[in-house]
């Protein structure tokens, strides 16, 4: 007892000194035992020391199982406070067991366990088993590490399998070694250490988490899933599965195929026609996600997407794809991910996608079909895929292929606005809002959303405390290019102040909001923009009769590697206009650029919050 107390004390003086520490993960254990393509028991064990409220979510146990393949068997927890007393035992029903899912069907089931404390530090240990039948697609994968501002004391991972079977690691952010030896029964032992691992602090404008902490990948190169069999060495076998998953799922009803080829009789281009079948999906099914079916990767058949007018994306694609080849139009679903831009091209596993969408080879153009959200124009690639790698499902294997993205200057949003100034402050405004590509999603719920609910969104755009929004307007354009086009109508009392003969007025209400964000001590991410846009402001000010422009803010221009930003200014008879435009290039900045970035951000702010002073005359 007295050098548990002596070990707390000293891991509390130390970890409690830094602002940067909220949890240490004192040991984290995971054994594997690989028994058969078709039967696998994890064993896990997991104690962390949370120091500082912030660090509590680092306490809290969180899992998932799909009741057909894989199930918490074991489990226990305990906490104690700082001098080792026992706080409180957790058993298996003390955690919350919930099947509510987001998804219309599910075999998916969630243990939760959330430990409120009333003290700190304290200290908690969860120890399980967890069993996997007839579905090993991938092994548990090794997250020592799980959260910022954790440290990681010790941390082991141990994977036996039979002698005759194989498997392959790919470590991410890390670089330790993966030793094999044998079990005194004969069978194949990975073992694998990392150790003394120090606290990773969230910095603003940070790449994502998975491209910061250390975890490594394992996977069978066979497997067995659901009765079926398939071949993990690389995205070419792998694919080749997932294809075989679609075989005889693509017939359709008589009255449907006949009902297609009567509604594309008229049209005189592939493309005319795939357009037709889109139009079709929209009117005529939306989008469920239903994760049954062969560990929720085998499509619902096409025609009972026929039958029920919903799906999820998997059985939606497919339902497309059915829709097509009625018409002689050859289809690919490709499984992508809308979280991973990159797929690891040494490296194949099922954890690295989340979605599926179609390619269409036209001859003379390749469209992609976001059959879950066929709203979208036909030909646009979404932000959430754009540029990213998708696997292609093709009968002779998977193949790799990269999405086209768009230039940043492309994503433009455009305000035209024309300004009535009185001497009083008070002003009229005409602003006509144009939104593009990725700056179009932003605003696609716009057009259908409430009259109150747009007057709100489009105040936020404003920094005015006293804006009346009316006469709101909407044009949408859904094209391979689309645009949102907005009009209104704002009137203030006070766009301006008054003192004196001078009358203080904004340089631009549309831009007010731009943030700098906040220093760091010591840099030690790289610096990530994650789209680059282009903004336009156009601003045409009617002067109030008997005032004249007595200053206008200094004109300059940035050039820097994050971006561009210009201000101009022309003043004819009693009408002035101005103009800034800014342009950001998305992409990753080395850390030692974060300042500069912040100068950046900084100057744009000092830029766009500027004042136009107006003098009355005698």
């Amino acid at each position: 007892m007295k050098r548990y107390f002596v070990w707390m004390l000293s891991l509390f003086c130390i970890f409690a000194s830094s602002a940067q520490t909220y949890s240490v993960v004192d040991t984290d254990e995971t054994e594997i035992s690989f028994h058969s393509t078709r039967k696998m028991v994890c064993k896990r064990k997991r104690t962390v020391t949370v120091l500082h409220e912030k660090g509590k979510n680092a306490a809290n146990f969180y899992t998932n199982y799909n009741e057909k393949i894989s199930a918490l068997s074991k489990f226990k927890g305990v906490v104690t406070d700082f001098y080792g007393n026992v706080i409180r035992e957790v058993k298996q029903n003390n955690m919350v067991r919930s099947e509510y899912s987001k998804e219309l069907a599910s075999d998916v089931y969630h243990y939760v366990y959330e430990y409120f404390p009333s003290q700190y530090p304290y200290t908690i240990t969860y120890e399980w088993e967890e069993t996997y039948e007839d579905a090993i697609l991938g092994f548990p994968a090794f997250l020592p590490q799980q959260a910022y501002n954790q440290e990681v004391k010790h941390s082991s991972y141990r994977l036996v399998m039979p002698v005759d079977m194989d498997c392959r690691f790919k470590q991410m952010n890390c670089d330790v070694e993966i030793v094999e030896e044998r079990t005194p029964k004969g069978e194949k032992l990975y073992k694998i250490q990392m150790n003394e691992l120090p606290a990773l602090v969230e910095e603003p404008y940070a790449p994502e988490k998975k491209s910061l902490f250390p975890y490594i990948f394992s996977v069978p190169l066979e497997f067995s899933f659901e009765k079926t069999t398939g071949k993990m060495e690389n995205w070419a076998t792998y694919g080749a599965w997932l294809y075989s998953l679609l075989e005889g799922r693509d017939e359709l009803p008589k009255v449907l195929v006949e009902q297609i080829k009567e509604m594309t009789a008229g049209c005189t281009t592939d493309y005319d026609r795939v357009k037709t079948v889109y139009d079709f999906l929209a009117s005529t099914t939306r989008y469920v996600s239903i994760q049954l079916g062969i560990g929720g990767l085998q499509p619902e058949l096409a025609s009972n997407v026929y039958k029920t007018g919903f799906g999820d994306c998997k059985a939606l694609v497919n339902y497309t794809y059915s829709l097509l080849k009625v018409l002689g139009i050859p289809s690919i679903h490709a499984v992508i991910s809308t979280d991973n831009e990159r797929l690891m091209a040494d490296f194949a596993s099922a954890n690295q996608t989340n979605h599926v969408i179609l390619q269409v080879p036209l001859p003379n153009d390749t469209l992609w079909m976001e059959c879950t959200s066929p709203t979208l124009p036909l030909g646009y690639v979404h932000s959430s895929i754009a540029g990213h790698d998708a696997l292609l499902l093709k009968q002779e294997g998977g193949k790799l292929y990269r999405l086209p993205t768009y230039a940043d200057s492309l994503n433009k949003r455009i305000n035209r606005a024309q300004l009535q100034l009185e001497a009083s402050g008070r002003a009229n405004i005409s602003v006509q809002q144009q939104n593009k590509l990725f700056r179009y999603e932003e605003m696609m719920g716009f057009k259908n959303a409430s009259v109150k609910n747009q007057i709100d969104f489009l105040r936020s755009f404003i920094t005015l405390n006293h804006a009346e929004i009316s006469g709101i307007t909407c044009k949408e354009q859904k094209s391979a290019y689309p645009s949102m086009e907005i009009s209104y109508q704002v009137y203030t009392q006070k766009y301006g102040n008054v003192t004196g003969k001078r009358l203080f007025m904004p340089l631009n209400v549309f831009q007010g909001r731009f943030s700098v964000p906040e220093a760091c001590a010591e840099r030690t991410q790289d610096v990530v923009i994650t789209n680059g846009f282009l903004d336009e402001d156009s601003i045409e000010i009617k002067l109030p009769k008997g005032y004249e422009i007595e200053a206008l803010p200094a004109v300059k221009d940035l050039v820097t590697p994050f971006g561009e930003f210009q201000t101009k200014f022309d003043l004819r008879e009693d009408t002035l206009l101005v103009v800034q435009r800014l342009n950001v290039r998305g992409g990753r900045y080395p850390k030692e650029m974060y300042n500069d970035f912040r100068e950046f951000r900084k100057a744009l702010s000092g830029l766009y919050n500027t004042k136009i002073i107006l003098r009355k005359l005698e």
